[in-house]
């Protein structure tokens, strides 16, 4: 089985319910343009991001870039970054005793500012997704 078919495929749904938990530490409801919305979220499974790790760093440039919700965009991302990685069965690790939530938030606007190449971003996730020696649950 190729390794793309292994990993949790993003819903829109998925993303709205995201925003919605988003929203509840403030911003302004609404959604600009729904095809920017799926397109973000469909860009991890085109065939080009097999691993896991491109697959978070392409929805991490894309949903954090697009801005297909009136606010809360790269919160959305963040969301939908613990949800793409935990539900295809990883997780996120500290790298070098970093804050990871905050870490996370800072590649994730550079990830949006389109400035950071998409190759550092996809970096950034292969150092800090693994697999769990034990099932967790969900940050989110």
């Amino acid at each position: 089985m190729p390794i793309a078919k292994r990993h949790y495929r993003l819903k829109l749904a998925d993303a709205l319910s995201a925003h919605d938990r988003a929203l509840r530490t403030g911003g302004l409801e609404g959604i600009l343009n729904p095809g920017l919305i799926e397109s973000a979220i469909a860009r991890p499974y085109i065939g080009y991001y097999p691993q896991i790790w491109q697959k978070a760093g392409a929805l991490v440039q894309s949903m954090a870039s697009n801005h297909g919700f009136a606010d809360g965009n790269k919160r959305t991302t963040l969301l939908l970054v613990h949800t793409l990685i935990s539900n295809s069965g990883y997780q996120l690790k500290a790298f070098n005793n970093e804050d990871l939530e905050q870490a996370l938030e800072d590649i994730i606007v550079a990830g949006a500012s389109r400035e950071t190449p998409l190759q550092q971003v996809t970096e950034w996730f292969r150092l800090r997704v693994e697999r769990p020696t034990k099932p967790t649950k969900p940050l989110f």
